[in-house]
């Protein structure tokens, strides 16, 4: 039986948007990790970061492959193709499901106890101390639970919380006006934002994955039945 070209080429087409893809995916999530560290609160979605900042460059390699063996029409390489594929599908349902557990009440509530563990803000080392009012300065927000009564006394409170914009809910501290509003719902609106975004790479690329993998088990098949070199 003869190779369909039109089969053919729309592999070489998906393994070249699988590359192009994969960038995007290494890209974006390498960002997202380099931004994590300075919200060094929010250590439930490392694992979900990780996975795609692995399956982004899995997905260059193995794109690269597809299109080798589309065009060579290699049995070998696409069989590599399709288990690569189905390997990085089963990880990025996996980044799914870490996301949605991200967004649940219980892991909202680990979130919340492990900042408890940190107050008063003021006597944590250095570097957490500047990660969180890189948080404040960010979020126009102070403190985490209770406002600038995390900090310690009014003192300890850092400039971070100096209210620069009267639009916001500001409340006085001795002869400055401070950030009212507590960081834990920017912290959570952020949380949300990423678990969205995580979540909606992942579908997106998990139908590609899918109609890549239906489209180089066709190939595959008439490659076979061609009896078509393995190489």
């Amino acid at each position: 039986m003869a190779v369909s070209k039109l089969v053919k080429y729309l592999l070489f087409t998906f393994n070249f948007l699988f590359f192009l893809g994969g960038t995007g995916i290494l890209s974006s999530s390498t960002f997202v990790r380099i931004n994590k560290a300075h919200f060094q609160i929010t250590d439930e979605l490392l694992p979900a970061i990780n996975i795609l900042i692995f399956v982004g460059a899995m997905t260059m390699t193995f794109g690269f492959l597809g299109c080798c063996g589309a065009i060579r029409e290699s049995r070998c390489l696409l069989a590599i193709f399709f288990k690569g594929l189905l390997v990085m599908f089963l990880m990025l349902l996996s980044v799914g499901v870490l996301g949605a557990v991200s967004r649940t009440a219980s892991a909202q509530e680990m979130l919340k106890k492990h900042m408890k563990d940190l107050l008063p803000l003021s006597e944590q080392p250095e570097d957490i101390q500047v990660s969180f009012q890189t948080v404040e300065t960010t979020g126009f927000c102070c403190g985490f639970f209770v406002g600038h009564l995390d900090w310690g006394n009014a003192r300890m409170v850092p400039d971070s919380c100096t209210c620069t914009d009267t639009s916001r809910n500001c409340t006085a501290l001795e002869e400055r006006e401070v950030y009212a509003t507590p960081c834990m719902t920017y912290i959570m609106t952020w949380l949300d934002r990423v678990s969205e975004t995580l979540m909606g790479i992942a579908f997106g690329f998990g139908i590609l994955m899918i109609l890549g993998m239906i489209f180089s088990s066709v190939l595959f098949c008439q490659l076979s039945t061609g009896k078509k070199r393995f190489f």
